[in-house]
């Protein structure tokens, strides 16, 4: 789903059913403050704009930790076991309730103002 918080939607790109997660990946020399300046920018809606920070449409995923034995993997802010894991997309295996009935996601920032122009 696009939003995380009630009031910032943090994946504009996600579509209801469309197959695919967003995965959204930062390289681990960035710099303490420029971090903080990327995870300010959630609200202004210039996070995917940054040249730091790289969003792909992916139907998988599979991380392999090499040449350590021990480290810190967390999914959703809860700890699993250090080492390979997958996750994958299982179509229509689970159903998105809200308070209307339906999902909505404006899209990315602008979204609206291209859709009235077309």
């Amino acid at each position: 789903m696009g939003y995380v918080a009630s009031d910032t939607n943090f994946f504009p790109g996600a579509l209801i059913n469309d197959g695919l997660m967003d995965l959204i990946t930062i390289d681990g020399d960035v710099a303490p403050a420029k971090s903080i300046g990327i995870a300010l920018s959630f609200d202004s809606g210039r996070f995917f704009s940054n040249p730091l920070v790289n969003y792909r449409k992916i139907s998988a995923f599979r991380i392999v930790p090499k040449n350590q034995k021990d480290g810190y993997i967390s999914i959703d802010g809860e700890r699993i076991p250090f080492g390979p894991f997958q996750a994958e997309i299982h179509p229509g295996l689970a159903t998105v309730l809200s308070k209307r009935g339906i999902y909505e996601n404006p899209g990315p920032l602008g979204w609206e103002k291209h859709e009235a122009a077309t």
